[in-house]
């Protein structure tokens, strides 16, 4: 609409990359103090695959940590993905992560849960992308004054809000934020992964992401993986075949949710530039 939004990329330094992700990052994004400098409305921060066992382990920590700090001070609002969010209430509220059973991954339906500007316009049910291998509970959300937006029997929490400070911070443990093929590049990275003995763990096919027939076909190279576990075998892997079908069911309520929470934030800036008497 009549919106203007600026967009600035920032990356943590500390994160590992390979050769080709730092000279992508170092030509197109900002450093941390650059952001920590910057007045700016809002900011994103996504997830990243974990490696440590603890999330204060992990090498971005410090890093992470000061930007949290800077974000409750300084913005009006402020969206975590994923293992953002884990980190992010572990660091404000002391919740630790739990470690499922097995991956969460696919796309799950979510039912509103509480009336909110950010759910505003979004129907009763919508679906929304997962893909982790820990969640954070709801009875301790409730209990450290988390409002939970929205729910998957499935996947559990997925959306949820409390203020810290001057800033909403918005959590989303799913991915309203992935591509068509996303989930599909996970699902290949992985088996590969386990076909090469990297990961013990032979990946489970997403759930309610393909249709049918591509569920078949991704059954039988699964069962074959399985039995006749070697690298050559990934070259088999049939991701044209199952990317042609795969429709994006949750790009339309994503884009409400942000559109939401793009006003939210015009609102909040409004609010802030009217004089005080």
């Amino acid at each position: 609409g009549r919106l203007v939004v600026r967009l600035h990329f920032y990356k943590m330094e500390p994160t590992p990359r390979s050769d080709w992700g730092r000279d992508y990052l170092r030509r197109y994004y900002r450093g941390t103090d650059d952001l920590l400098d910057k007045s700016l409305d809002g900011i994103i921060m996504t997830g990243a695959e974990p490696k440590a066992a603890r999330l204060t382990e992990e090498p971005y920590w410090a890093t992470f940590v000061r930007i949290i700090d800077w974000a409750r001070e300084n913005t009006a609002s402020s969206v975590y993905s994923c293992l953002a969010v884990h980190g992010a209430v572990l660091h404000m509220d002391g919740i630790e992560r739990q470690a499922l059973p097995a991956k969460c991954i696919g796309v799950f339906p979510q039912t509103k849960a509480e009336d909110h500007p950010l759910t505003g316009g979004l129907p009763q049910i919508f679906k929304t992308p997962h893909a982790r291998w820990n969640g954070v509970p709801e009875g301790a959300l409730a209990n450290c004054g988390y409002s939970v937006l929205s729910r998957s029997i499935e996947a559990g929490v997925d959306c949820f809000v409390k203020r810290q400070n001057r800033s909403l911070f918005v959590h989303f443990q799913g991915h309203p934020e992935y591509e068509t093929l996303t989930l599909l590049g996970e699902y290949r990275r992985d088996m590969g992964r386990f076909l090469r003995g990297e990961s013990e763990v032979c990946p489970t096919i997403p759930k309610g992401y393909f249709d049918a027939k591509a569920e078949d076909i991704l059954t039988v190279f699964r069962r074959e993986a399985i039995t006749n576990r070697r690298p050559e075998f990934f070259a088999g892997f049939p991701t044209d075949r199952l990317a042609k079908d795969v429709r994006n069911v949750w790009q339309s309520p994503a884009k409400r949710i942000y559109r939401n929470w793009l006003l939210y934030l015009e609102a909040q800036r409004v609010e802030r530039s009217k004089p005080v008497y």
